[in-house]
């Protein structure tokens, strides 16, 4: 087993920063006790250094969880794996069932490069990808979770703060609605704005309660908020599907947003 370890490690790259479970899936390192393998074959065999049953880098559910991958969750047409022994990293799979270009379509579109550099400090980092994108090894980022609003206390805590003290204020237009409702309804009406339509810019100072409650709020508005703000206009993303469900802190602690329906 040594000797076999010592064979496939030449074949390491930069990948090894996900962890020894993540390579052995990229080269097809085989079980202890293969059916066939490097046991039986010279190393410069086609099929060198793959697994008993599995092709290297099959994104077959069985196959994953043999090099011990965990599978997390999933949606209408991509799952996500935790990575065998590395947990900053979590790998999106296209649903090949769909046998459709879109559901590989979905994990480019996030790998996308004009978008990662525009934007970097609002999307989850991609690190790696498949050739055909039925794969995509992204910084792992776990979201506040669906009804929470904790994420708008976090990083944008003058929306709270502005949102509780207008409760008793009959003009304001979200004072029977949630917080992630308000927050997400100011920013409809923002980007309404920024497409400069007719009155909008009246719309949203009388449901706020009046210009200087308007100007109370936008003074203390964060940056944060403006790149926000200029990603969902760019990308055409409905302010009502960020929520708590598909938005998180990264390890660093920024803020991300997670799946929004940009792509």
């Amino acid at each position: 087993m040594k000797l076999l370890m010592e064979s496939w490690r030449k074949f390491l790259n930069e990948r090894m920063e996900f962890g020894e479970g993540f390579e052995k899936w990229i080269h097809g390192v085989p079980e202890d006790d293969p059916v066939r393998g490097p046991h039986s074959m010279d190393v410069d065999d086609d099929e060198f250094g793959q697994a008993a049953w599995c092709e290297p880098r099959s994104i077959d559910p069985e196959c994953l969880e043999e090099y011990g991958f965990e599978k997390l969750g999933e949606g209408s047409f991509r799952s996500v794996w935790a990575l065998p022994d590395n947990p900053n990293y979590v790998m999106k799979i296209a649903d090949e069932l769909w046998d459709d270009a879109d559901t590989k379509d979905m994990n480019r579109q996030e790998a996308d490069k004009i978008a990662q550099t525009g934007y970097p400090d609002l999307l989850p980092k991609v690190y790696d990808t498949a050739n055909d994108y039925s794969w995509i090894v992204v910084e792992r980022v776990k979201p506040y979770g669906v009804d929470s609003d904790e994420w708008i206390y976090e990083f944008f805590p003058i929306f709270a703060k502005f949102w509780e003290a207008q409760q008793n204020n009959v003009d304001f237009a979200w004072r029977n609605n949630s917080l992630e409702d308000f927050f997400g309804g100011y920013t409809e009406r923002r980007i309404d704005e920024v497409r400069e339509k007719d009155d909008e810019n009246l719309v949203l100072t009388q449901e706020l309660g009046g210009e200087k409650a308007r100007e109370e709020l936008e003074s203390q508005l964060p940056p944060l908020y403006k790149r926000f703000l200029e990603f969902l206009e760019q990308y055409g993303v409905a302010p009502h599907e960020i929520r708590g469900d598909n938005v998180g802190r990264a390890p660093d602690g920024r803020f991300v947003i997670l799946d929004s329906g940009w792509y």
